[in-house]
Parts: structure tokens; C-alpha cells; sequence
């Protein structure tokens, strides 16, 4: 599974890379597997993307300003 999640990441070195290509072309099993985690990633991304815009609250912000002073 982290293979999968690296190779949709891009995160792989170049031979594991081709690796998992060769795989996905070779093993239809490979390639529904990929084919279903990156729709997963595009649900999540769909999903989420804006909470990465939001503001931080500012309760939070005073709550890791105080455990950083500890």
C-alpha cells in the first residue's frame, strides 16, 4: 500500500517507478488498484483542498503558542 500511495506521490526513485509501471501495464489487479487510489486521492483532494486556506482559529493558535512556552 505505501508503494502505491509513494507511486501516486511521486515519491518513487526512478527504477521503483518503472517498476510499478510495468506492474500496472503487466497486471490488470495492479492497474484497478492504482486506478481506485488515485480516485480516492482526487476525492480527498476535492474535499479538503480549501480547508487549507481557511485561517488558523485563534484558539488554536493560543493553544500552541502556550505549549511552546512550556
Amino acid at each position: 500500500m505505501s508503494d502505491i500511495n509513494a507511486y501516486l506521490d511521486g515519491a518513487l526513485t526512478e527504477a521503483e517507478r518503472r517498476e510499478m509501471e510495468q506492474a500496472i501495464r503487466e497486471d490488470p489487479e495492479a492497474a484497478a488498484l492504482i486506478h481506485l487510489h488515485r480516485r480516492h486521492v482526487e476525492e480527498l483532494h476535492r474535499l479538503y483542498d480549501s480547508v487549507l486556506e481557511e485561517p488558523i482559529p485563534e484558539r488554536m493558535l493560543s493553544l500552541l503558542r502556550r505549549a511552546r512556552e512550556r
